[in-house]
């Protein structure tokens, strides 16, 4: 039997949890949600997702403080950043914290669904 993918999204926005979350869930992954980086580490701990959708700008611990965290603790999960911040300096210093790829909010569907099966597949 094969093993059901577990997704974590990570994201203050209310909209864009509920819109990657029934993207992902009909797509058979088991979704789970965090609005901000102290409750993903809870759910990481939880769930040990395969892959994290992770915002970067969110109230009490953002993306990039979340990506050290977890690199902190040696959690091998790949991470998706998804950004409505598009600067050259928000993709590099994604890249320096090991993230496997970066989408630009407002997201396109298609966009999301490709990069995270590429990366997923991997793990």
């Amino acid at each position: 039997m094969a093993h059901i993918k577990k997704i974590l999204i990570v994201d203050d926005s209310f909209n864009n949890l509920i819109l990657l979350e029934d993207l992902l869930s009909e797509m058979s992954y088991e979704v789970t949600v965090a609005h901000d980086g102290i409750e993903a580490m809870d759910k990481i701990r939880q769930v040990t997702p395969d892959l994290i959708l992770l915002d970067i700008m969110m109230p009490k611990m953002g993306g990039f403080e979340l990506m050290e965290q977890i690199n902190e603790d040696q959690l091998e999960i790949p991470v998706i950043f998804i950004t409505a911040k598009n600067s050259e300096e928000e993709r590099k210093k994604a890249s320096e914290l090991g993230a496997a790829d970066f989408i630009v909010k407002p997201v396109i569907i298609s966009d999301v669904l490709e990069k995270v099966e590429k990366v997923i597949d991997k793990s």
